[in-house]
């Protein structure tokens, strides 16, 4: 699927998680602790305590939300604000992104407990009853319905709604299309295919009884029943991820009456198009991008731009239970929680820490941590397993090894455009002075730049050694990863060999190897990862045959951009930030979605990889998922369109009297009802 997310603040939101703003799950691999240190570690440091343990006030480097609207918001500030103020149908257990429990259902679907039907395409929620909205309204059935049929209609071309128009309404993410609702009204005409500043006016132009067609296709496939207490929503088609997409902040559950009192669609079939919002800037002229009514244990007691935003708890939260053993029940134990926004310079952010004013904070990357570990008293190399650190009386709790839901991977270009001509490729031919534009289509010159890749220094130089590779394209822990599967490593003569095998011959007959190549390797300034990856392919290239040459050339951010959507590139970096801990959202992408069609990947490679993806992704059981998978890995592995690098490993920095904090590596930021100060 080409995935729409994040748009400007991807590059941050990534660059936060995989260089530690957020801290992740253990990585497998990592290796446990024997029992006699376990035994040592779980000594805890000297006892501290907060002046006031009624607030928590963390620090973030992140800047604003886009909005607060949960039908719209697609990014990690304003996902972690929805996350603390609204509830979904069913949420993460603990620290397990692929396992659930209930939130606002009463039971998670199942086949077993007759919430999922037989064939996999009806999931029947039963609805909690008594639960309170911030304003007093209760909730109902009908509200939940409501908020995944305002989710499919309103959702525009931002908007993480997209997730949910193929298993619902049997909508594929399209290149071409728009990729919401537009796509059903028209399908493959003009109003699935125009730009959002022309959509809107011609969506208000269609005929009226396809626009109310439209409509009850949406209302006819989630159905609220106020009498019995459920919501049934009808697949069009078996979708084994389909609780994983429900599960995050999108899938908050939303007032309809408070909606429609606040300028948002009422729910009127004969009117939902007069509320479509193509763009967040048509979305952020309501109130309902500056507000919240939600059922979640915060409410939002305000939001200064630039500033800070402060949650208050809610003493009406209806969590009587907790979601597991040990969890957080009844009202929030911190009442009220301060988030500063773009607070400036690490040294001011750190005498913040120092004297207490703050309780947690967002390292900028890997480079701040020395200056962060000069604070720390208590050293825990997983969550819960904690030591005094040498600095027994520094104020700090380190939280290490815990790995990012994102990775930054090295893409090959398999057609290179060349109109108008183009520097990255020197000549544009075999020749020694450049490469053709289909260099790349050679799978033994792939195969060569996986084996002259070298992790090592990579682990070492970009991620301070706190990292671990990737040997298939979803994340270690997901269905269908093994670290038994085949994968590439550092080996020069690999290398060699690809590259005298490779059949690419010059012009008067000479081989590849002979007569070598040329070309560039952009990487945007300042941008350190990019930068040694593109030293290291120069270096280790280089090194195997001084006929191998490339360039690294610093460019701005925006100029490598442009390149890279013009398709001039012949290889470059980017990141992915998953939107479900799932392998369907990282295979999609690579095979069919975003980043293969930047690499214009040929369609004999795709067309297989892409039909197990299909058959995976109907499959609801995990097992049988799994074997697809495998089978994916090892077809993704032979053909080596990509260099799959690694996971970072990430940090988690809070004061000692900080309690409660765990991780789950799909959480929009913190989930602060759990937390507590002492």
């Amino acid at each position: 699927m080409a995935n729409q997310k994040r748009k400007g603040l991807q590059l941050l939101i990534i660059a936060a998680l995989l260089l530690g703003a957020c801290a992740r799950a253990r990585a497998s691999g990592t290796p446990l602790p024997t029992a006699a240190a376990s035994a040592a570690l779980t000594t805890p440091a000297a006892p501290v305590r907060s002046k006031d343990s009624s607030t928590l006030t963390y620090d973030t480097s992140s800047g604003d939300p886009e909005t607060l609207d949960t039908a719209f918001d697609y990014e990690v500030m304003g996902g972690m604000i929805i996350q603390n103020t609204y509830d979904t149908l069913i949420f993460y257990n603990k620290d397990k992104a692929d396992k659930f429990v209930p939130q606002l259902a009463t039971g998670v679907p199942s086949q077993a407990n007759g919430g999922i039907s037989a064939d996999g395409r009806t999931y029947t929620f039963k609805i909690r009853a008594g639960v309170k909205f911030h304003n007093g309204d209760t909730l109902t059935p009908d509200d939940v319905a409501f908020t995944f049929q305002r989710g499919l209609l309103q959702g525009g071309l931002k908007s993480p709604q997209w997730l949910l128009f193929q298993p619902i309404l049997g909508l594929a993410a399209s290149p071409s299309g728009n990729n919401d609702i537009t796509d059903l009204l028209d399908p493959g005409g003009k109003l699935g295919n125009e730009p959002a500043d022309q959509l809107k006016a011609d969506l208000l132009k269609a005929d009226p009884a396809r626009l109310l067609a439209a409509c009850q296709a949406v209302t006819s496939a989630i159905v609220a029943d106020d009498t019995a207490g459920t919501v049934t929503v009808h697949l069009a088609q078996p979708w084994g991820p389909f609780l994983a997409t429900l599960a995050n902040a999108w899938g908050s559950i939303v007032d309809k009456q408070w909606i429609g009192a606040n300028g948002g669609w009422d729910g009127d079939c004969h009117t939902w198009q007069n509320f479509y919002q193509p763009t967040l800037a048509d979305v952020n002229k309501l109130k309902l991008s500056s507000a919240e009514n939600g059922t979640g244990p915060y409410q939002l007691d305000h939001w200064t731009a630039g500033q800070e935003i402060v949650l208050k708890a809610f003493d009406g939260y209806w969590r009587t239970q907790p979601a597991w053993t040990g969890g957080p029940s009844g009202v929030p134990r911190l009442k009220s929680i301060v988030i500063k926004l773009d607070v400036g310079q690490l040294a001011d952010r750190l005498a913040a820490l120092k004297s207490g004013q703050t309780d947690m904070i967002d390292p900028g990357s890997p480079t701040d941590w020395p200056q962060m570990d000069a604070l720390v008293g208590e050293t825990c190399p997983e969550v819960n397993l904690c030591s005094a650190s040498a600095g027994s009386g520094h104020p700090l709790r380190v939280i290490k090894n815990l790995p990012a839901a994102s990775r930054s991977d090295v893409f090959f270009n398999f057609k290179i455009d060349t109109t108008g001509g183009n520097d990255f490729i020197g000549s544009g031919q075999l020749d020694g002075n450049g490469i053709p534009p289909d260099f790349f289509a050679d799978a033994h010159v792939r195969r060569a730049f996986n084996d002259c890749f070298d992790w090592a220094t990579y682990l070492k130089e970009v991620q301070l050694g706190e990292g671990l590779q990737s040997f298939d394209v979803m994340l270690p822990g997901e269905i269908g990863y093994s670290d038994q599967d085949p994968h590439y490593a550092y080996d020069p003569n690999k290398c060699k060999s690809e590259l005298q095998e490779a059949p690419l011959k010059s012009a008067d007959g000479r081989s590849l190897w002979d007569i070598g190549f040329r070309m560039s390797l952009g990487y945007d300034t300042g941008n350190t990862q990019r930068q040694v990856i593109a030293q290291i392919l120069s270096q280790d290239l280089k090194a195997v045959n001084p006929k191998f040459v490339i360039t690294p050339a610093e460019m701005t951010a925006q100029a490598l951009d442009t390149a890279q959507q013009a398709h001039k590139l012949p290889v470059w970096v980017t990141s992915w930030l998953e939107d479900i801990h799932d392998p369907h959202d990282w295979v999609v992408v690579y095979v069919t979605g975003t980043f293969a069609q930047q690499q214009s990947l040929p369609h004999d490679l795709a067309q297989p990889l892409s039909a197990l993806i299909n058959q995976a992704v109907q499959q609801t059981d995990p097992d049988k998922r799994a074997a697809l998978y495998q089978q994916f890995n090892q077809a993704f592995y032979a053909a080596a369109p990509d260099i799959l690098l690694t996971v970072q490993n990430g940090r988690q920095y809070e004061q000692r009297w900080v309690q409660g904090y765990y991780y789950n590596p799909i959480y929009s930021g913190l989930y602060f009802y759990a937390l507590s100060k002492v």
